[in-house]
């Protein structure tokens, strides 16, 4: 489904329909059978809805920070300038950049916070509200914090599958005690497991035993499996999904996400991801 095509039916949605009639008959036949076989786009359409300020909201910090680093120390205070206050704190330190920001207009402003934009997409992003139809969607309402703990609870399915293998009481009451007491009540309202391994197994055997090796290796566990789901869905919420964590994450993820899968899988994460929702 081309960008294009979503943005046309969206203005055509908006126009009374006396106008769009008459704006249709200057396509040829096909691309209207076409444009009637797309999804509907529920949400009012305006220019103002495609100035990719709510896309540059969710974008976490520090997807800023390389293209930053490209530009002179004033040019930097004036990009920060352009951005939240929160985020242009957390830019400033990890840039050593001291001192007041100095206030930029509204002109600038745009085109800065643009330019930022186009450095990490390259092209416009369609809007949240005008992606195509997917249950994934819904993941764009959380914020990073809210993904995170999603991402971890996903490798809670290939832990608890993995755990019933094994038969030492003393791993097993180990890695309870690095579990928080969120994760320990979530495992145990798991479902018993009924998928085959087609993920390769977490690899306990080969754990050193230390709680942050444990929390590394489930942790990319959840984000393989959150990749999985996401193979196939659109560009650009793959995009906003990835960006909504920080580049180290989120740039692991975007690799994840470029791996082959299966519909069944795809399913079964799916409905994992329902069920801790």
């Amino acid at each position: 489904m081309k960008r294009s095509e979503i943005v046309l039916k969206a203005f055509l949605n908006r126009c009374p329909p006396k106008k769009r009639k008459a704006l249709e008959r200057f396509l040829p036949p096909e691309e209207r059978e076409h444009l009637a076989r797309l999804p509907e786009i529920s949400a009012p359409a305006s220019a103002a809805d495609f100035s990719q300020e709510e896309i540059l909201e969710g974008v976490h910090w520090s997807w800023f920070i390389p293209t930053l680093k490209s530009y002179s120390e004033r040019e930097q205070r004036l990009f920060l300038a352009a951005l939240s206050p929160g985020v242009a704190e957390q830019l400033g330190q990890t840039l050593s950049l001291g001192g007041t920001l100095e206030k930029v207009s509204s002109c600038a402003r745009d085109y800065l916070r643009g330019q930022l934009l186009h450095s990490l997409a390259g092209h416009r992003l369609l809007p949240i509200d005008f992606l195509p139809p997917s249950p994934l969607n819904r993941l764009l309402s959380l914020s990073k914090k809210k993904l995170m703990q999603l991402i971890d609870r996903l490798s809670l399915y290939d832990l608890a599958a993995e755990m019933r293998q094994i038969v030492e009481t003393k791993i097993l009451k180990k890695i309870y005690s690095f579990l928080s007491e969120e994760q320990r009540k979530a495992l145990k309202q798991l479902p018993p497991p009924k998928e085959a391994h087609s993920i390769p197994r977490l690899g306990l055997d080969r754990w050193d035993g230390e709680e942050e090796s444990l929390r590394v290796l489930l942790h990319r566990r959840g984000l393989t499996r959150l990749g999985l789901v996401l193979s196939g869905q659109d560009p650009d919420l793959i995009w906003m999904i990835c960006h909504r964590l920080d580049i180290g994450r989120g740039g692991s993820l975007f690799k994840l996400c470029a791996q082959e899968t299966t519909p069944a899988m795809t399913e079964m994460v799916l409905k994992q991801i329902e069920e801790q929702l």
